[in-house]
């Protein structure tokens, strides 16, 4: 097998954009100097399934027989396209090798008494796992990506920025908290199932007022009256304002990206947290692989 192996799983999973994410990730900190990574050594899988418990059991044979292949040869040539002009960074990857999932779903709500990193078990909001001799622990990144992601459009919720966001389920509880934590206010639209625990009144914001980014999570497309809507839609989706990140609706794939590296920062390998490609980076080089893909 191989030293990293990255599976995402859910379904449908055949055309989400998580492996290329990995290979990015791992590749970009390989050119900066990580030791203990190489793109050669990491392996990106799908898992087609609908419970936790038939991925990892699909997780070891999948990954014994995953090669390296076309997505491997488009990351490379994008690195080959597009270097870096980094300093190389002494830094290691203590692991030295993972076992590592991001859950889409239906899995997310699904994950039972594992070590959690971060309550996102109480949220019912779990969509990252590392798998080691320990036995398996946990995160949810939903919540950082989305601030991630507002911080990148110029909307912290460190600042007090307003949230406005539509839906019930386990991304739209771990976004509430998160902003909430973050120091946020939020305006809480009622969609098709009703966000469980609801905010305290000192943390929602006046419904007829502006909000600075909104999210409808039911995914139609409702208009929130945002400044900047987020769609959280991007599997199998077109690409939304060319991926800019200065336009009124967000692509989905932002979300993706901050998610991704949030899972690092918090579960993976949060020694490497300085060093990981930023936000804007990985989705330059996710558009331009997808692109380059796309066109083969």
């Amino acid at each position: 097998m191989a030293l990293l192996v990255h599976a995402v799983a859910g379904r449908p999973v055949d055309r989400s954009l998580s492996p290329v994410l990995a290979l990015l990730t791992v590749a970009r900190l390989e050119e900066a100097g990580v030791e203990g990574l190489r793109l050669d050594d990491t392996r990106a899988i799908r898992i087609d399934a609908s419970t936790p418990a038939e991925a990892l059991q699909q997780f070891d044979g999948l990954a014994d027989a995953a090669p390296v292949g076309g997505l491997h040869a488009a990351v490379a040539q994008r690195l080959k396209a597009a270097p870096k002009q980094v300093e190389r960074i002494p830094l290691r990857f203590l692991a030295g090798q993972g076992r590592w999932l991001s859950l889409t779903s239906p899995l997310k709500h699904q994950v039972g008494a594992w070590e959690c990193t971060d309550g996102a078990q109480a949220l019912r909001a779990v969509n990252a796992l590392l798998l080691d001799e320990e036995g398996v622990r946990t995160a949810g990144t939903d919540g950082s990506g989305v601030l991630a992601v507002a911080r990148v459009a110029g909307h912290p919720a460190e600042e007090g920025a307003i949230l406005r966001l539509r839906g019930g389920g386990g991304a739209a509880r771990s976004t509430a908290h998160a902003w909430i934590q973050a120091g946020g206010r939020v305006d809480v639209i009622e969609g098709r199932r009703r966000l469980e625990p609801w905010p305290d009144a000192t943390s929602l914001a006046d419904q007829d007022g502006p909000a600075d980014l909104g999210i409808d999570f039911d995914g139609e497309g409702v208009d929130l009256g945002a400044k900047v809507h987020v769609d959280p839609v991007y599997q199998g989706a077109s690409l939304k304002h060319h991926g800019s990140v200065n336009a009124d609706v967000l692509d989905g794939r932002w979300m993706l990206v901050a998610q991704h590296l949030a899972a690092w920062r918090s579960l993976w390998a949060p020694e490497l947290a300085a060093v990981l490609p930023s936000e804007v980076d990985l989705m330059e080089d996710l558009l331009a692989v997808e692109a380059d893909l796309n066109a083969a």
